[in-house]
C-alpha cells in the first residue's frame, strides 16, 4: 500500500515551503541589521505554515526551516 495521498502532498508543500522559507531568510540576511517588516512578516507566516502541517501530519520529516537559525 503506498503513501497516504494527503501526506504525500503535505510532503511536497512542506518542501516548497523549505525552499520559500530559505530564500526568505537569505534575502533577509541581505538586509543586514535592518530586515524588511514585510520579509519578516512572510518569514513568519512560513513558519506557521510548516507547524501547521506538522501539526497535521506530525510523521513529516523535519522541515528545513527547523534547522536554521532564524
Amino acid at each position: 500500500m503506498g503513501e497516504d495521498p494527503e501526506a504525500a502532498q503535505a510532503r511536497v508543500f512542506l518542501a516548497e515551503l523549505d525552499f520559500y522559507a530559505d530564500r526568505l531568510v537569505r534575502r533577509r540576511s541581505q538586509w543586514g541589521d535592518q530586515p524588511s517588516q514585510a520579509i519578516e512578516a512572510e518569514l513568519a507566516q512560513v513558519r506557521q505554515q510548516i507547524h501547521k502541517l506538522h501539526e497535521r501530519f506530525p510523521d513529516l520529516p523535519p522541515g528545513a526551516i527547523t534547522t536554521l537559525d532564524c
